[in-house]
């Protein structure tokens, strides 16, 4: 049933905006002030903390002036913690401090190139990225995955960072496209590359302690009607007009030993350890 409603200025980015703790409400918001042509309209980011208050959420804290002229890009709230994302032409990543709902605070600040998209912790005082790196001029170049230190509020750090040329991911704008699997530190994201061709899963090895990321391998999935007897193949005039693809890869799970991945045809299954040796299931 209804039980009561509150008001922030601005716009939501996703759910992940969205934070209940402690009996507090947390919103992160985008302000953009309304401005007609030729006007000077800067954007304003906040963190706004609601509790219930005689039958209303009201606002009892919040925090401002994060990346004044930029908009938020991702968001994630970890209990007393916060993380806000922002970009124009670099990208901000802002601590939260959010044990006193009445007085959050930010923290930390940390600029660099590029920005992320979501943010996925990945151990005590770790942060995983996944968005686009970027020029200085803020023109993206490509999807990048990240590994932050946030250990210390005061001083976060990017410690180290693999970035894919001229491609984008799934997992940049759908949360459920990425794969964190803690027990054998695989992080995994749906990848298209452009330049390359590539089109499928890319999956990372990371080692939370060591501050480390590498890529562990890849899968890709058949192209419907050309490899693996998919469906029946094109006609031979078709397949000089449109050159063979692989199958976007839009999920994927682990069960034991083996990484599991699903695009519209087929479903993959490939050894965990190595991502090597894929074998499909026809779903056409």
């Amino acid at each position: 049933t209804y039980d009561m409603s509150g008001h922030v200025p601005g716009q939501l980015l996703n759910q992940f905006s969205l934070d209940e703790h402690d009996g507090h409400l947390r919103v992160a918001t985008t302000v953009v002030p309304v401005g007609g042509p030729g006007a000077d309209v800067t954007t304003d980011n906040r963190v706004t903390v609601l509790a219930p208050d005689d039958g209303r959420l009201t606002a009892v804290g919040s925090v401002v002036g994060l990346g004044p002229g930029e908009t938020i890009q991702s968001v994630r709230f970890l209990g007393d913690l916060g993380y806000v994302v922002t970009f124009e032409q670099t990208d901000p990543l802002f601590t939260l401090d959010l044990s006193d709902p009445a007085a959050p605070r930010a923290t930390g600040e940390l600029e660099m190139l590029g920005f992320s998209s979501y943010l996925h912790p990945v151990g005590d005082g770790r942060l995983l990225g996944v968005g686009q790196d970027a020029t200085a001029e803020g023109i993206t170049t490509g999807t990048q995955v990240a590994l932050f230190d946030v250990r210390d509020p005061a001083a976060p750090r990017r410690i180290d960072q693999v970035v894919l040329p001229n491609s984008s991911s799934m997992a940049e704008h759908d949360h459920h496209a990425f794969l964190w699997w803690a027990a054998d530190g695989l992080a995994a994201i749906p990848l298209s590359e452009y330049d390359a061709g590539f089109e499928g899963l890319v999956g990372f090895t990371v080692d939370p302690e060591a501050g480390t990321l590498s890529e562990r391998g890849r899968v890709s999935h058949p192209h419907a009607g050309i490899d693996a007897g998919i469906e029946p193949a094109p006609a031979p005039e078709v397949r000089d007009v449109l050159p063979a693809r692989p199958a976007p890869v839009e999920r994927s799970f682990v069960i034991g030993d083996q990484l599991w991945t699903l695009s519209q045809h087929a479903l993959g299954v490939t050894d965990l350890a190595t991502l090597t040796g894929t074998a499909f299931v026809d779903l056409s």
